[in-house]
């Protein structure tokens, strides 16, 4: 993970003015960014704590396809 280039887009992002939650989520999806990249940008960008970000990313419908692969991350980190 490149922070350098992750705080950049960040600022970006910001200089842009006032976003809602799922505008920058579905532009984080549509440049390529894994999830824990567009939850470090997305916690910066929108003001939130990274526990936020991460709640704020499963419940948009930018990320939605991805469910099911995590649900299964975090099943399979439990056995």
């Amino acid at each position: 993970m490149d922070r350098s280039f992750l705080d950049g887009l960040a600022s970006e992002i910001s200089s842009r003015g006032a976003r809602e939650q799922e505008q920058v989520f579905r532009e984080l999806r549509e440049r390529g960014l894994s999830p824990i990249e567009a939850i470090y940008v997305a916690s910066r960008v929108l003001r939130l704590s990274l526990p936020e970000a991460k709640t704020a990313i499963y419940a948009s419908v930018a990320w939605r396809d991805q469910h099911a692969d995590w649900q299964q991350i975090q099943s399979s980190l439990g056995d």
